[in-house]
């Protein structure tokens, strides 16, 4: 288990939490990959790989001086260099993310970290976290809305400790009001360095025309985005039977509707919705990752990290 700090007031329901957290994220990881996480470039540090034939121009520092005074041959040594990437986490935590099968909890309650789009995010950020902190690789994290969020904003670290924080965030916090995705998107990619990751989690609630003008600001940055987007099924198929009030967990008047009246159409919008998400990341080359709740998330994680 990760090592906690004594006396930094986590509450018991939160120590439980990130346990759990923490167990879901190895089960997840374990057996995915195996082995170091290194690259096939050779450069001149890290780790040695193999000789080759010197060749005019190569660095005469990396001459083998020894297999050159045993066989008269001049070779040069390879190495590995380790593929160190900074990723930094963006978790919405707003008001609408508490909803799901298992949502509807008191506002004082956290959703369950199964059954909710919370508590899918939260396990997919952990996982995440789990695995570069496992390879050795510099996680941070930046929640987007929310409340009792004890460090909005982690910057990329490596180590247990690390990882210990992230995971004591992301147990702590209430999803409440707006992510504000436009806002926070500028802010991370104003506090990464170039060629870096930023994974957003998300189920995108805000409309693409907000955040899109701050995606276009990543790409200038050679950052590489990936965007998990989380969803109910139920909810984008209006599988309700009975007519209802329909209401934001961030705000708004309710709005009274038959969900056979309004099925087909709502379909149609959501097709469409999902056309503009993908063309605002399309042409930043970002990677768009859909995530239904209701699906195993072992099949999100292979193919977020895939590549990584």
């Amino acid at each position: 288990m990760v090592a906690l700090a004594q006396g930094t007031g986590w509450d018991p329901d939160v120590l439980a939490r990130i346990r759990v957290l923490e167990l879901r994220a190895r089960d997840l990881v374990q057996g995915y990959l195996h082995g170091a996480h290194l690259s096939g470039r050779a450069t001149s540090n890290v780790e040695f790989a193999d000789y080759k034939e010197y060749s005019p121009g190569d660095p005469l520092r990396d001459l083998d001086w020894r297999v050159m005074g045993r066989s008269d041959r001049l070779v040069v040594r390879r190495h590995h260099a380790e593929n160190e990437l900074a990723t930094t986490i963006l978790l919405d935590a707003s008001g609408d993310m508490a909803t799901g099968a298992a949502g509807g909890q008191p506002s004082a309650a956290r959703p369950p970290l199964k059954g909710s789009k919370w508590g899918s995010a939260a396990v997919l950020c952990a996982t995440l976290a789990y695995w570069l902190q496992r390879h050795g690789e510099p996680v941070g994290l930046m929640v987007l809305g929310g409340q009792d969020v004890r460090w909005p904003y982690l910057p990329p670290r490596i180590g247990e400790a690390q990882l210990a924080r992230i995971l004591g965030v992301i147990a702590q916090t209430r999803p409440s009001g707006r992510a504000d995705l436009a806002a926070g998107l500028r802010a991370a990619g104003q506090r990464m360095g170039r060629r870096q990751l930023m994974v957003l989690v998300s189920d995108l609630m805000e409309e693409p025309s907000e955040w899109g003008p701050s995606v276009a600001t990543l790409l200038r940055r050679r950052i590489d985005l990936r965007v998990v987007h989380l969803h109910d099924s139920r909810e984008w198929a209006m599988t309700l039977d009975e007519p209802g009030l329909f209401r934001s967990p961030e705000g708004g008047d309710a709005i009274p509707e038959d969900p056979d009246e309004i099925r087909a159409a709502f379909s149609e919008e959501v097709q469409r919705y999902l056309a503009e998400v993908r063309s605002s990341l399309s042409a930043v080359r970002g990677a768009h990752v859909l995530a239904p709740t209701d699906q195993p998330l072992d099949r999100v994680i292979a193919r977020l990290l895939r590549g990584m």
